[in-house]
């Protein structure tokens, strides 16, 4: 939320006017490549598949953390049944688009995979790229981009 106390002047000391973003809410971002090479292979995925990788991209809290729904609430949401939901997350699991990040007795907790997008800044989702190995999209041809370490930004030196 801004700051109301805080306002934006031009070199004569004006006042700038400003707007919140047109979107509410938290947002996300998206390896264009592979979430486009998802959505023009219909021979691979089905447009259900694509559907639920969709939600889990915009739906996930970010920061590699699963989306904490029972399968039953997400297929309501989706319009899906439950064992057809059920099929389709085994699936982009074992493509690794989809991972398991938590369990809680039999009902496990899934995060999309890094590679296809996320939250937060840059650092953040080259950091998260580390934990897992690349999805399986057989129509995107992508070259893995080598990886170097990843400096602070913060830390400075006399």
């Amino acid at each position: 939320m801004r700051n109301a106390g805080t306002r934006l002047v031009d070199a004569q000391g004006n006042v700038v006017p400003s707007a919140p973003y047109a979107y509410g809410g938290a947002h996300s971002s998206g390896s264009q490549a592979r979430l486009g090479a998802i959505l023009e292979d219909p021979e691979t995925f089905s447009d259900a598949e694509a559907r639920v990788i969709m939600w889990y991209l915009f739906r996930s809290p970010g920061h590699g953390e699963p989306v904490r729904m029972m399968v039953s609430d997400i297929a309501d949401r989706l319009g899906m049944t439950r064992q057809g939901l059920t099929r389709i997350v085994k699936r982009l699991r074992e493509r690794r688009i989809l991972i398991e990040r938590d369990r809680v007795g039999r009902t496990p907790f899934y995060a999309i995979s890094p590679y296809l997008g996320g939250h937060g800044p840059g650092l953040e989702q080259r950091s998260a790229i580390r934990e897992c190995n690349p999805p399986e999209i057989p129509a995107a041809d992508i070259k893995a981009a080598p990886i170097t370490p990843v400096r602070s930004t913060t830390r400075r030196t006399a």
